[in-house]
C-alpha cells in the first residue's frame, strides 16, 4: 500500500458516525477516506449506526450503564445489517430518555458527578466488549474527547490493556475554562477532571486539535505534540454560484446554544427594523429547548424551519445570499468556545456563499475568518447595521469574500486533506 500499514483504528467517542449530528459529521469527515475494515467504533449515546464509512459498531449506553450495576448485561454490537443509511437522524432517544439528556445539557456540578460516579460503578468493560475487542483486534485508539472523565478512563483503559497507542482528538476546550468555577462544587469536580485528562494525556501519543491556537496551547500544557486538522468539507464541487441567481435568503444552519440565539436575535431585528431585503433570517436547527424556541419568532426577525437533512443543508447554502455564523459575546461564553471552529465552518467556506460572521474577534473561527478575509465580519455589536448593509448591498465585497472563502477551503478543508494527516501520524512508519 505504498509504504501505508494496514492498522485497524478502534474510535471511542460520544457520538456515533453521521451524517448530521456535528461530532459524528466531523468523525465521518476525519476518517471517510479509510478502508471499513480499518475501523471500529465504541460509542454511548442512543443512537443507531446511519453511516457505512465504519460496518462494526459497540454501544453502551448511560441506561446500560446504570443497569449493569444492577447485575444486567450491558452492551450492543451493530454489524453491517443493522445500518440504517435511509434515516436522515442516528438518534433513537424519545420520551423520559430525551427529557434525561436535556436535563444533562445544563452540565451542572452534579450532573457531572453523578454521571461519572455511575459510570465508574457500571460495568461497562465486560466479557461482551472484550469479545468484541478481541475479534477486531484494535492496533491503536482514537478518543475523540469531551468533558466527562469516564470518557478518558474508558479510552485509556482499553488502550492501556492492550499495550496499544492512544490518539486524542480535541474539538472544544474543557481544560483552561471551567464553566462551573463560579462554585466551590463546580472546582471540585472540574479538579477531579483534570487529573483524569492528564492521566490520559501522559499516556496519550499524539493530540490532534482543531486550530492552530489550540495546538499551540495544548503543546505547552500537555507536553505532547500536537498536530492541527482542520474540519473538512462534505462539499464535493466547491465552486461560486452566479450571485445573481442566489435567492435573497440569508440562512443560519445548526445549533443555537452558547447563546447563539441571542446573536441571531440581535441581526434579525436590524434586518426588520431597517426593512432590509430580505427581512429576517431563515434559521434550521434541531432545536427542542423551549427557552430558545420561544425567541425564534418572527417579530424577532427570524423565521424558524426546524431541521433538514445534509444534502438540504448544502443546497440551502449554496442557493443563499448568505449565511451566518456568529459567537457570543458574553464573556464567560467567550472563555468557553475561545478555540471552537463550528463544524459548518468547512461547509460555508466551501459553499461560493458568502458568510456573514458576528462575534468577539479572540474566538478562534472568527479570528480564522477574519483573517484571511473569508467572510463579512462584525466583531462590535456597534458595527451591525453598517455590516449588514454592507453584506446585502454590496455585491462586489461579497464576490472578494467569496474569492477568498473558496481559497482557504481548497488550503485547509478539501475532504481528502483531512484523512492524509491523520492516516500519516498515525500509520506511516519510519523506513
Amino acid at each position: 500500500m505504498n509504504g501505508v500499514v494496514f492498522l485497524k483504528v478502534l474510535i471511542v467517542s460520544h457520538n456515533v458516525f453521521s451524517k448530521t449530528e456535528s461530532m459524528g459529521k466531523t468523525l465521518e469527515g476525519y476518517f471517510k477516506d479509510f478502508d471499513s475494515n480499518e475501523l471500529a467504533q465504541f460509542y454511548i449515546h442512543s443512537q443507531i449506526p446511519t453511516s457505512k464509512i465504519c460496518k462494526n459498531y459497540y454501544r453502551i449506553t448511560d441506561k446500560d450503564a446504570i443497569k449493569s450495576i444492577l447485575g444486567f448485561k450491558a452492551g450492543k454490537v451493530f454489524t453491517e445489517n443493522d445500518i440504517r443509511t435511509s434515516r436522515n437522524d442516528s438518534r433513537t432517544d424519545i420520551g423520559v430518555t430525551a427529557s434525561i439528556y436535556q436535563r444533562a445539557r445544563k452540565r451542572t456540578p452534579l450532573v457531572y458527578l453523578a454521571r461519572n460516579l455511575w459510570w465508574k460503578l457500571s460495568h461497562w468493560n465486560n466479557k461482551a466488549l472484550q469479545k468484541w475487542l478481541d475479534e477486531f483486534e484494535p492496533d491503536c485508539v482514537f478518543f475523540a474527547s469531551g468533558d466527562y472523565a469516564f470518557m478518558y478512563d474508558i479510552a485509556r483503559k482499553i488502550a492501556v490493556s492492550r499495550d496499544i497507542p492512544l490518539y486524542v482528538s480535541c474539538m472544544d476546550d474543557y481544560y483552561f475554562y471551567n464553566k462551573n468555577s463560579d462554585s466551590l462544587l463546580g472546582r471540585f469536580q472540574h479538579k477531579i477532571f483534570i487529573k483524569t485528562v492528564n492521566r490520559t494525556m501522559s499516556y496519550a501519543k499524539k493530540i490532534f486539535c482543531i486550530c492552530d491556537k489550540m495546538s499551540a496551547d495544548y503543546s505547552q500544557l500537555f507536553k505532547k505534540k500536537c498536530i492541527t486538522i482542520h474540519t473538512p468539507t462534505s462539499i464535493s464541487d466547491i465552486a461560486p454560484g452566479k450571485d445573481d441567481e442566489k435567492t435573497r435568503k440569508i440562512c443560519y444552519l445548526g445549533n443555537l446554544g452558547y447563546q447563539r440565539d441571542k446573536q441571531l436575535i440581535e441581526i434579525g431585528r436590524v434586518l426588520r427594523e431597517r426593512n432590509f431585503n430580505p427581512n429576517h433570517i431563515d434559521v434550521y436547527s434541531s432545536e427542542s429547548r423551549q427557552e430558545i424556541l420561544g425567541g425564534m419568532i418572527e417579530n424577532n426577525g427570524i423565521v424558524f424551519h426546524g431541521s433538514v437533512g445534509s444534502k438540504e443543508v448544502q443546497d440551502l447554502m449554496k442557493n443563499s445570499l448568505a449565511v451566518i455564523h456568529t459567537e457570543s459575546f458574553d464573556k464567560k461564553i467567550r472563555q468557553c468556545v475561545k478555540y471552537s471552529v463550528s463544524t459548518k465552518i468547512a461547509d460555508s467556506l466551501s459553499s461560493g456563499t458568502c458568510i456573514f460572521a458576528y462575534g468577539p474577534e479572540e474566538i478562534a473561527s472568527i479570528s480564522y475568518l477574519k483573517q484571511s478575509n473569508a467572510a463579512i465580519c462584525c466583531v462590535k455589536s456597534d458595527d451591525l447595521e453598517t455590516k449588514l448593509c454592507e453584506l446585502i448591498n454590496d455585491c462586489g465585497v461579497r464576490k472578494k469574500v467569496i474569492g477568498n472563502a473558496l481559497g482557504l477551503a481548497r488550503k485547509n478543508h478539501l475532504p481528502e486533506r483531512t484523512p492524509k494527516i491523520i492516516r500519516k501520524e498515525i500509520f506511516y512508519q519510519e523506513q
